[in-house]
């Protein structure tokens, strides 16, 4: 499809000059890229998310695989992974076997560093070896990162509920130094189906190159990864698909970007300043943009001014509908102990350790949401309810970085049996359909305009949301589930036409 451009930049007072912007990291809708954001995993009430990570090229790559709890996008747990071309990486979150947390679970032979099933402190993980030689591993999510910045709610748990980062970092490549090029060869699968050497790659990050130069034959990242997920209760006897969002040219360094497994990096941080925003007014219009930071332009390449899909509730077929909504990027913008002030288009600070009187209190980062409803012949109600349960105000608002909204009264039942980070949301309707708007816009300092640089024009407004409605039906003893991805609206206030 043939675009109409319009090619954009930001004040050269962000830019500090210009000179022009080539167009960079954007949401690819042929569903392949560099980075895969996963909105959601669950692993409480019996729940299980299998994904699947696969490399569709020739080529051998490095990514970082990321897990994030779903208050404010803490990290629980990261390790790199090796995938030999046309590679397929296959895993499972769940309830720690020996735990009260969540833990990834695979069987899958391609490597990683570390190891999964290594010893962690005091979240080691396992190695059980069948009699079929294979071997499954569990590693159990941590909770030190948020232990230690002593937020109130220290509590493993926290990690049953969050969204997933996928990385890539590098190509792998084949060199003709004797000791570095080896690295490709090491991550690729034989006959058996067995990497040649996952020790050796462990071993370059604690002894060999890589400990000293994680660029050591590696190159720049090339994208073509897809994912794909399934969340699954099998006392529930239903499962939901849905795949992650994808970004592609995500990095414009022109280098790897390949770290050792213990760092925070890279992360969505890490991204391009500039980005292309697609969206569908004035005939699927491109807008090229430039941004501050590689996260807002990751936030701005995210953002839709509204989110809508249907609403399932039909009591004689046993009719359940639950909203996941993730902002895989808020965190950055949003955390006191990070920033100072909230960035835009977030308005809410994050503080885990608020004080309140005189007492410590968790304080969430609450963003406010119009709510629309309509039923399936035009009958339409304007939200008036709140969400439950509600902050100390009664508001309409989103407050968990992933929000898992379960449609019906306080204390209705959740489509995808979930509990942790669950809210409610009243519909007057057996069957209709939803839209949330966001009123939020990008900041000032931030402002888009022209190429000709001569006056700002417009924001990107609304909120960086991704996710997915899911639908449960029930027939007797047998249970039925579908997901849908969110239709969006991406807004470029005031650009009009080139």
């Amino acid at each position: 499809m043939k675009k109409n451009l319009i090619s954009l930049a930001v004040a050269a007072s962000v830019l500090g000059g210009s000179a022009a912007i080539a167009a960079d990291q954007h949401v690819n809708s042929e569903k392949t890229g560099e980075v895969l954001l996963f909105p959601f995993y669950n692993a409480d009430n019996g729940n299980a998310t299998n994904m699947h990570i696969v490399n569709t090229t020739d080529k051998v790559k490095a990514v970082k695989i990321r897990f994030v709890e779903h208050k404010n996008s803490t990290e629980v747990l990261d390790f790199n992974l090796y995938l030999s071309k046309h590679d397929h990486f296959a895993f499972g979150v769940i309830k720690d076997p020996n735990g009260n947390g969540a833990a990834v679970i695979t069987a899958d032979n391609s490597c990683t560093v570390p190891a999964l099933g290594s010893a962690n402190g005091a979240f080691s993980g396992t190695a059980t070896t069948n009699a079929d030689g294979s071997t499954v591993r569990v590693q159990p999510f941590v909770n030190y990162q948020y232990a230690n910045l002593l937020d109130v709610d220290t509590s493993i748990e926290r990690t049953l509920t969050g969204h997933v980062e996928v990385i890539e970092m590098g190509v792998v490549g084949v060199t003709t130094d004797t000791v570095k090029g080896q690295y490709a060869t090491y991550a690729t699968h034989g006959a058996t189906g067995v990497p040649v050497s996952c020790a050796a790659l462990n071993a370059a990050w604690a002894s060999g190159a890589w400990k000293t130069n994680g660029g050591a034959g590696v190159t720049a990242p090339t994208g073509g990864l897809y994912g794909l997920a399934y969340h699954i209760n099998v006392e529930a006897a239903a499962a939901f698909g849905f795949e992650p969002t994808a970004i592609e040219d995500f990095n414009d360094s022109g280098a790897a970007v390949h770290t050792n497994p213990g760092t925070l990096l890279p992360s969505i941080t890490s991204g391009s300043k500039t980005g292309s925003v697609y969206h569908g007014a004035g005939g699927d219009q491109h807008v090229a943009i430039a941004m501050g930071s590689g996260i807002e332009t990751t936030s701005a390449i995210l953002q839709t001014a509204s989110i809508a899909n249907d609403v399932m509730l039909n009591a004689a077929i046993g009719g359940m509908t639950d909203w996941v909504l993730s902002f895989p990027t808020k965190k950055t913008h949003v955390d006191k102990a990070s920033v100072t002030a909230v960035i835009a288009p977030f308005t809410d600070n994050y503080d885990g350790n608020a004080v309140k009187g005189t007492a410590k209190v968790e304080k969430l980062a609450c963003e406010p949401v119009g709510i629309e409803q309509w039923d399936r012949e035009e009958g339409f109600t304007a939200s008036t309810t709140y969400f439950s349960p509600t902050p100390d105000v009664a508001t309409t608002s989103i407050c968990n970085e992933v929000a898992v909204i379960a449609m019906g009264a306080a204390g209705t039942a959740s489509a995808l049996s979930v509990s942790t980070g669950l809210t409610n949301l009243g519909f007057p309707y057996a069957e209709g359909w939803q839209r949330f708007t966001f009123g939020q816009t990008n900041a000032t300092s931030t402002k888009v305009q022209r190429s000709t640089l001569t006056s700002p024009t417009g924001y990107i407004d609304g909120l960086p949301v991704i996710g997915f409605a899911a639908y449960k039906v029930n027939n007797g003893a047998m249970s039925y589930g579908n997901a849908s991805e969110f239709k969006t609206s991406t807004v470029s206030s005031g650009l009009g036409s080139s």
